[in-house]
C-alpha cells in the first residue's frame, strides 16, 4: 500500500465515524473516493486548460454530451481564469 493509499482509508473511516448516526443512508465509499478523483483530474485539466483531458473526465463521470450538465461545465472551464 501507499501513502496515497493508506491516507485515503484512513480519511475513509474518520468520515464514516463523523457520520454515524447523522444519517440512515448508506454511504458508499468508493463512490466518493470515485468522485473525489474525477474532481481532481478534472480541475487539474482546468488549471492546465486542456479541453482532451477536461472532455475525457466529463465521460468518466457519466456527463452526457451536449447535456445542461455538460454545458455549465464547458462555461466554467472557458471561463476559469
Amino acid at each position: 500500500m501507499g501513502k496515497d493509499e493508506n491516507s485515503e482509508d484512513v480519511r475513509d473511516v474518520i468520515q464514516e465515524e463523523q457520520a454515524r448516526g447523522k444519517s440512515r443512508r448508506p454511504v458508499d465509499r468508493g463512490q466518493e473516493r470515485k468522485l473525489r478523483k474525477l474532481a481532481k483530474n478534472a480541475l487539474r485539466a482546468i488549471q492546465n486548460k486542456d479541453a482532451r483531458a477536461f472532455t475525457e473526465e466529463l465521460r468518466r463521470a457519466g456527463v452526457r454530451e451536449n447535456s445542461p450538465e455538460w454545458k455549465r461545465a464547458w462555461a466554467a472551464f472557458y471561463g476559469a481564469p
